[in-house]
């Protein structure tokens, strides 16, 4: 007997689910281009900001302001471009050069985390509509046990799959979400740290 394919199956699976398994199916996709998202602009973000420290903190070290900026304009990441502010300021009140820099961090933290509140929503409405699954399949159970006047294994086997496949299906949306979730916020927020505590020490070369 030929073995059916993986496709085949999936569409089985699917098919079993019921209704609830459109918007989870929904969710899984809108998750995964999220998170390939993020995870491609955190890790550029990243790469270039580590190539320009160093470069950054010659320069400064040397007193050149000047070729600093001209590296921050050239620079894609959230260094580069909060530095870049930060020089610009240069010379006016400290104060209002802080507030500049916080401003710009406060961008890159709306830039580096956008999007992942959405991933959150996911992993903690997924269980609930795989649990609405499990009632319609449970609705459906008692339905084809009314019709066929008999509650065999027969007839309530499509009902209690349905309920089955979209607890599972909500269950698995949710936990894959939350897990790229939290470990693409914690990769955001180590970001924005390090680009804090750069910026600050940058700058500090600066005053000197």
């Amino acid at each position: 007997m030929e073995h059916p394919g993986t496709a085949v199956m999936l569409y089985t699976y699917f098919r079993e689910g019921g209704v609830a398994m459109y918007p989870l199916l929904l969710a899984s996709i809108l998750s995964v281009a999220i998170a390939i998202e993020r995870f491609v602009l955190l890790y550029r973000a990243g790469r270039a900001d580590r190539a320009l420290a160093p470069a950054l903190e010659e320069s400064l070290g040397r007193g050149e302001v000047q070729e600093a900026a001209a590296r921050c304009a050239q620079g894609e990441g959230p260094l580069a471009r909060v530095l870049r502010v930060g020089l610009a300021a240069d010379g006016v009140d400290t104060g209002q050069r802080q507030k500049a820099v916080e401003r710009a961090l406060t961008r890159e933290t709306e830039n580096l985390e956008r999007y992942l509140p959405v991933m959150a929503t996911i992993g903690s409405v997924s269980p609930f509509v795989g649990l609405f699954g499990t009632v319609l399949g449970i609705m459906r159970a008692f339905r084809d046990i009314g019709l066929a006047g008999s509650a065999g294994g027969a007839v309530v086997s499509a009902g209690i799959a349905e309920a089955l496949v979209a607890t599972a299906t909500g269950l698995i949306v949710a936990v894959v979400a939350v897990i790229a979730y939290n470990h693409l916020m914690a990769w955001a927020q180590t970001l924005l740290t390090n680009t804090q505590v750069n910026v600050e020490e940058l700058l500090s070369k600066v005053d000197e």
